[in-house]
């Protein structure tokens, strides 16, 4: 059996949905739950911002204040897919990462769909918290919705990278399972930035034989190239690698990223080494 057909038979079982209590957490829920469907996949729903005091004293608060999102994020439930047995609530247990990490190990999660920001008001930031912690600190490959658009099976890909260096076949797992769902385009974007070398020119066999076009760029960061190349080749997804070092390597030295560094407007998957 091939990588790809193992993959494929394997399918996307379980998505995680951290929502928040902005205006758009419905559109956000709404999102997962119609991509969801296509892989006929569980969704969890998670409070974004759980409860949390540091004195044993009002520990009675915080349980009511967890019943309270609880029944929030049940009333959107409800109303975007009242009678639903594919999606349950996830208590948070007042640690929002560590909790991830626990449901990933216990069963299994495919991949996280969050909005770029839950809370924030501030216009100039792209990703706020939760989405940066996201990336930064889990193992799971995350994707980004945009906050004003519904979601629609993607046709084209882009992935830009300034590495086709794959240590770990499960980096790309959720990529093909997309891909071969709504049987994507893919073209690679190489980005050649200062202290390029031979070695970020191998690049790994299963995405050359699945892409459709290697694009080469000189730029002195991968967001550049991507701005270079994003509008001639009009994706309605765009994919990157989260490694120790690179894509991704000094936006998330803060847990915010900000529009001036990093913009999106179509769903970004980024994809992030499981060990």
């Amino acid at each position: 059996m091939s990588l790809s057909t193992f993959i494929k038979n394997k399918k996307m079982q379980n998505i995680l949905v951290p929502i928040g209590v902005s205006k758009f957490a419905k559109a956000t829920l709404i999102f997962a739950i119609s991509l969801a469907k296509h892989f006929n996949s569980s969704v969890y729903v998670i409070d974004a911002y759980p409860p949390h005091t540091s004195r044993a004293s009002i520990t009675n608060l915080n349980a009511r204040l967890e019943e309270e999102n609880r029944q929030r994020i049940k009333g959107m439930i409800d109303i975007v897919a009242p009678n639903s047995k594919n999606i349950k609530i996830v208590g948070s247990e007042q640690d929002l990462i560590g909790t991830i990490k626990k449901l990933n190990h216990t069963i299994g999660l495919d991949l996280i769909i969050t909005a770029p920001h839950s809370n924030e008001i501030d216009e100039e930031i792209f990703l706020g918290r939760i989405a940066g912690s996201l990336i930064k600190r889990t193992k799971v490959a995350v994707l980004v919705a945009p906050l004003d658009k519904k979601f629609s099976p993607p046709k084209k890909m882009l992935l830009a990278f300034k590495s086709g260096e794959v240590r770990y076949s499960s980096l790309l797992d959720t990529m093909i399972r997309i891909q071969d769902k709504f049987k994507v385009k893919l073209k690679l974007l190489l980005v050649k930035v200062p202290g390029f070398s031979n070695r970020n020119h191998q690049l790994n066999d299963q995405l050359m034989k699945r892409s459709e076009q290697l694009i080469y760029s000189e730029n002195a960061t991968v967001y550049q190239g991507v701005l270079e190349h994003f509008q001639l080749n009009n994706p309605d997804m765009l994919v990157a690698f989260k490694r120790e070092r690179g894509f991704f390597e000094k936006l998330w030295e803060s847990d915010v990223v900000y529009k001036k560094d990093f913009y999106c407007k179509v769903p970004l998957l980024v994809l992030k080494n499981k060990n």
